[in-house]
């Protein structure tokens, strides 16, 4: 059985003789072990294997599971084995009982299909009030989130429209806008029917249905299906709940999840459907994995302590195997700056000192935008990192926007900086902007350019553009104040042109980059370190939400993680960014107590990341400003580290000063001499 010793609760829950089980398996506890196991279990013990269904979130998942089930057994017995998603399994269903379904000549639509298909109801009409503006995407985001989550168009548009807000303003708001979005997604709707298209939530709501209001339907599947093993059961949403729930007539349910690492929330997920299960489920029982093989004892220690402070009972306490390591270290920080430059200090010292590979490091924050100024000084430090959840600080379209005026400053005959520069002005087409590169090209130097670049552009956009140009020439030496040049006159583009996220995401990343260029001697030093450094670890991809790589693709490189794309990593030393107040939980979760649980949640998967060294970091100002102990102060006590026992964590500052690299005063000649030779 997949050639490793189940530990006694492990054994005993592969090898359970009753009906429905719910296997709650703490983090790094080995719960895929334990469905392999109890797949290969049925197996031997004569399950025919085309009568287990395995179900889980990914296709890969799903097919690494099925894949090590059959190289676990001795012989071909498992070939008939089936793991898929919930869409897929529901689509085999549709399609080997056309009839029993009814959707013999219905069309699976994509994403993209739907997207179409929601644009050809709205036409022209655009929903807009008091500067909300919903496109067809949206439309169709609301539409799914209503009907994953069982929940209503008010609660959908509350959540998806109005980022959860219950004041009345908000509420007066959706009571306006709710019919005209109800217009048009019953319209998606018959469209959808008249074309007889089902998209992918309709797949599950087809077979859900017919199971649950026809009896010849459970009839004909009983005879299909025996047993049903369902992995990361903690992230099933209510649809799938909806789908699951008439098949426990059906099937035995076999469920592995952690109702402690429940964090999807955002995309539907129900932490309840692990939580309430014994209570929903009849005959059913739960058993736990807590015989953790990942950490040490001294980080389970404060995973453990975490949710024992939670009002809710996760009835676990995980246990270390591998024994006892070093204590967690919580390191107080006054700055983002300071803790970007403390984590590179250290990453650099285990690198050099304890022969520790980049790829032991791993760093996880609640969101990658909070990264921005860590993977700053990483260009700076020379520290290769890929990201897990976002794209990477300098492929951020608003910063090659303003950085395009360094590239053209730095090098006249840039073709693709100038592109970028001259067609990010409204009026100025590619058309356009080919017919001024042209004339640009001619010029001997930039600083032919800058005196002459106004009169080839022409008119009012001319003496913009080249007196920003001038600017940032005469400033080349000085990045810092190059790039407070570039942004001061550029920033109200910028603002319209990002207008949708300007002020929540993007404004603020440009006091980070300013930060980056005050660390460079010239703008050239800041572009083939920051640019060319930042794009060639990866070809120039951008490495998006939840991707993961092989190991000869990542080679040797930290990895930044969001907590939400942090599930199956681990690493021997793990940084867990700004544990502070008004982060955990989120300024915005106070008083939401589901929202405060799921923070709780989100920072426990963080914690448990980690196999051998933990690292929190925290800003001494977020918790100077509240005060320590005023049970009177909301936002204090909901802080989750606010009681936090001294025994568990050792308490340090910053043990590293910033240095600032500098080089010679007068730039010298480049000197190509002793190229190639050609004698």
């Amino acid at each position: 059985m997949e050639n490793q010793i189940l530990n006694e609760n492990q054994q005993k829950a592969v090898t359970f003789s009753g009906k429905h089980l719910l296997v709650l398996a703490g983090a790094g506890t080995g719960k895929t072990r334990a469905i392999i196991g109890r797949a290969a279990y049925l197996i031997e013990n004569g399950t025919p294997p085309e009568k287990i269904q395995i179900l889980t979130f990914t296709k890969r998942a799903a097919s690494e599971i099925v894949e090590r089930v059959k190289s676990s057994l001795s012989s071909n017995i498992a070939q008939n084995l089936n793991g898929a998603t919930f869409h897929s399994w529901c689509n085999q269903l549709i399609v080997k009982f056309p009839n029993l379904f009814g959707a013999a000549s219905y069309t699976v639509i994509d994403p993209d299909d739907q997207l179409s298909v929601m644009k050809m109801v709205c036409g022209d009409k655009v929903i807009e009030y008091k500067g909300i503006r919903i496109k067809p995407q949206q439309l169709i985001d609301i539409y799914s989130f209503g009907r994953n989550t069982r929940t209503n168009l008010s609660n959908a548009l509350r959540e998806k429209v109005f980022n959860g807000k219950t004041d009345e303003e908000t509420e007066d708001e959706i009571e306006i806008i709710r019919p005209k979005v109800e217009v048009l997604l019953k319209a998606y709707q018959d469209k959808k029917g008249e074309g007889r298209y089902i998209d992918y939530d309709d797949l599950l709501l087809v077979v859900a249905n017919r199971v649950r209001n026809d009896p010849s339907a459970k009839e004909i599947l009983t005879k299909e299906i025996k047993h049903l093993l369902i992995d990361e059961f903690q992230d099933t949403n209510p649809l799938q709940w909806f789908l699951m729930e008439p098949f426990l007539e059906i099937a035995n349910f076999f469920c592995v999840g952690d109702d402690a690492q429940s964090i999807y929330s955002f995309r539907g997920a129900d932490f309840k459907n692990v939580h309430l299960f014994k209570e929903r489920v009849k005959d059913a029982e739960v058993q736990v994995l807590d015989k953790n093989y990942r950490s040490t004892q001294e980080i389970l220690d404060l995973s453990n302590w975490l949710l024992e402070t939670s009002e809710i009972d996760y009835k676990k306490k995980l246990e270390a195997i591998r024994g006892n390591g070093k204590k967690p270290r919580l390191v107080n920080l006054s700055s983002q700056w300071e803790e970007a430059n403390f984590i590179a200090e250290t990453i650099l010292t285990n690198f050099s000192e304890e022969n520790k590979s980049f790829l032991d490091h791993l760093i996880l924050s609640k969101s990658q935008y909070y990264t921005k100024p860590l993977q700053a000084v990483f260009i700076q430090k020379k520290i290769p990192y890929v990201t897990y959840g976002g794209r990477k600080f300098m492929e951020a379209a608003h910063i090659k926007d303003v950085i395009s005026v360094l590239r053209v400053v730095n090098n006249l005959f840039d073709e693709i900086g100038w592109m970028r520069f001259l067609t990010f002005w409204d009026g100025i087409g590619e058309i356009k902007a080919s017919r001024y590169l042209s004339k640009i090209l001619e010029f001997k130097d930039p600083l032919e350019c800058a005196e002459n670049l106004a009169d080839v552009i022409g008119g009012d956009d001319g003496e913009k553009i080249g007196a920003l140009y001038n600017a940032v020439y005469i400033n080349s030496g000085d990045v810092k104040r190059a790039l407070q040049e570039t942004y001061g006159r550029m920033e109200m583009n910028l603002a319209f042109k990002y207008r949708k996220d300007w002020e929540e995401k993007r404004k603020a990343d440009f006091p980070v980059l300013e930060m980056l260029g005050d660390n460079y001697a010239s703008i050239g030093q800041l572009i083939s370190e920051g640019i060319l450094e930042n794009a060639k670890q990866l070809n120039g991809n951008p490495v998006l939400e939840g991707s993961k790589m092989d190991e000869a693709e990542i080679k040797d490189h930290v990895i930044i993680s969001t907590v939400h794309s942090a599930k199956g990593l681990e690493a021997d030393t793990c940084f867990v960014l700004n544990v502070s107040p008004k982060v955990y939980p989120s300024s915005w979760n106070l008083g939401k107590e589901e929202k405060l649980e799921e923070d709780r949640r989100v920072l426990y998967v963080a914690l448990t990341r980690a196999k051998n060294e933990l690292i929190i970091t925290r800003d001494t100002n977020s918790i100077n400003t509240i005060g320590h102990g005023n049970k009177n102060n909301a936002e204090l006590s909901n802080y989750f580290f606010e009681e936090l026992p001294e025994s568990l964590v050792e308490q340090t500052t910053n043990s590293f000063g910033f240095t600032k690299p500098r080089d010679v005063e007068k730039p010298n000649q480049i000197d190509l001499s002793f190229g190639m030779d050609f004698s």
